[in-house]
């Protein structure tokens, strides 16, 4: 079957009927619909035309000689190649149990004889389009699913490669007047370097963020503020508001990620003295709150607007239906807020 369908392409429609009058019928409502259409005259015949060509719709008559449609049938849905292809299902036989029999081996529809030239056209676009829509889902879906991992190596990586730069650029200021400094912090870099190796794999095999397999968010959260400050003079505070209770997992690990990538930039670009970091738990909804005293920027500018950082932020509070605000001026600190209504 055709995975790109374009403007231009029209589907593929294999007929398989014994009876000539009846595929040169339904070949000419095809034929003049646009749709590429091939007759098969037995089931064997449409079976070895199968082995080499994909149709994206199969109109199969029951009532055929040696092999009739409902053998035919369940040799395609044997075949790992054909049983996903849609078959309609074309007989004169209009008793309840033959419609019965049909759509319970699978069938998608059921058209009877004499052919009605209005209802062909119906019925075969109907399963057409529910391939088309499938087709989009799944398209959707592998994007989705692209950003999702783009944006946890992402999240990983940056916090990661960030801690590195700075620990290397603190172990060379300390080098010559304190070399016992320097060593500690090359030390950080290699742990730095080796969680964020794990955590760049376990991103792309999909797995649950390394940070949170036995700690909470709060944890998680700190671990990751005392990591980032421990080579700088920047003062991290974390704080818990309200009675802590478990959020649900998919939750949890995105709005790690959140304040992950709040922190990290808090650090990068802030040059901020102090970094508030508030987990607020209250009975209907859960805020998180990054707030820092730095200098601030421009929200209308365009290293803000299209910084993946940010847009990965958004992405992840959009998947567990969170309000995100980003409140920044130049020269008066930056305060993220991620609002989860329970």
């Amino acid at each position: 079957m055709n995975n790109n369908l374009t403007p231009d392409y029209k589907e593929t429609i294999l007929i398989v009927d014994d009876c000539p009058d009846n595929l040169h019928l339904l070949s000419g409502i095809l034929s003049h619909a646009q749709y590429k259409v091939y007759l098969a005259p037995s089931g064997k015949l449409a079976l070895k035309f199968m082995e080499s060509n994909l149709p994206d719709l199969i109109l199969l008559d029951i009532m055929m000689p040696q092999m009739d449609g409902y053998m035919v049938f369940e040799q395609l849905k044997n075949s790992e190649k054909t049983k996903d292809i849609p078959v309609i299902f074309i007989s004169a036989l209009q008793d309840m149990f033959d419609k019965v029999k049909a759509f319970s081996m699978g069938g998608s529809d059921y058209i009877t004889k004499p052919f009605k030239e209005q209802e062909v056209l119906v019925r075969v676009e109907n399963q057409l389009r529910i391939i088309r829509l499938s087709k989009q889902i799944i398209e959707l879906n592998i994007v989705q699913e692209r950003n999702r991992i783009a944006a946890e190596i992402h999240d990983s990586l940056a916090q990661a490669f960030t801690g590195i730069i700075l620990h290397l650029g603190a172990a060379e200021r300390a080098i010559k007047k304190s070399p016992e400094q320097a060593i500690s912090y090359l030390k950080n870099v290699r742990e730095l370097a080796k969680n964020g190796l794990a955590e760049a794999r376990r991103s792309v095999e999909a797995l649950r963020p390394k940070l949170l397999e036995d700690v909470d968010l709060y944890t998680a959260l700190n671990r990751i503020a005392t990591q980032m400050s421990s080579h700088s003079q920047t003062r991290t505070v974390l704080d818990v508001m309200g009675t802590v209770y478990p959020l649900p997992l998919e939750v949890e690990n995105n709005l790690l990620r959140i304040g992950q990538e709040a922190v990290t930039n808090a650090f990068k670009y802030a040059k901020a003295g102090t970094i508030n970091i508030e987990l607020i738990y209250e009975a209907k909804h859960f805020t998180l709150r990054v707030k820092d005293n730095g200098q601030g920027f421009d929200l209308e500018s365009p290293c803000f607007q299209n910084g993946f950082g940010f847009l990965g932020m958004k992405e992840r509070a959009d998947r567990i239906d969170a309000e995100l605000t980003i409140a920044s001026e130049v020269g008066g600190g930056t305060e993220i807020k991620v609002f989860v209504k329970l």
